[in-house]
């Protein structure tokens, strides 16, 4: 038999394989630092447009409460006024936070991506130790590590 010279023999593809496991190792890993930056800034904007909001919700709320007491105070007592305003606002801080906190969870920094790819790499992997312990068509088999074995 004749081997073309495009083509790899099998101990050529094997010495091979421990340079492209490596290589292949060293990008999941690139990849997975990216995708886990990509949404730490996600989180990072999340977080920053919390802080927006309680600075100017602070400012305003000041100006607001003033008002919104005084007009309450003419049909009311000062006190009860008072008192539904601060409920007002309570309900307004919990609408903020929760609209923050939703947005932190969505740039959650878990590589989802790469682990997935990395995952499916192993099993292609475990694949390949599966089928070389196959048996060979015609009852022959290859012998194990620390085996010997006749050649049928």
């Amino acid at each position: 038999m004749s081997k073309k010279r495009d083509q790899a023999g099998t101990f050529e593809l094997l010495t091979r394989l421990p340079q492209q496991i490596v290589t292949l190792a060293k990008l999941e890993y690139d990849n997975a630092k990216r995708e886990i930056v990509s949404k730490a800034k996600k989180a990072g904007i999340g977080a920053g447009a919390i802080l927006i909001a309680l600075f100017f919700l602070f400012f305003m709320l000041e100006a607001l409460v003033i008002a919104a007491i005084a007009a309450l105070a003419l049909v009311w007592p000062w006190w009860l006024a008072a008192l539904v305003v601060a409920a007002a606002l309570l309900l307004l801080a919990a609408g903020a936070i929760f609209a923050g906190i939703r947005l932190i969870k969505r740039g959650n920094p878990v590589p989802e991506e790469t682990l997935e790819r990395v995952g499916g790499d192993i099993a292609a992997m475990s694949e390949v130790r599966v089928n070389a312990e196959t048996p060979r068509p015609g009852g022959t088999q290859m012998p194990q590590a620390g085996e010997e074995g006749n050649w049928r």
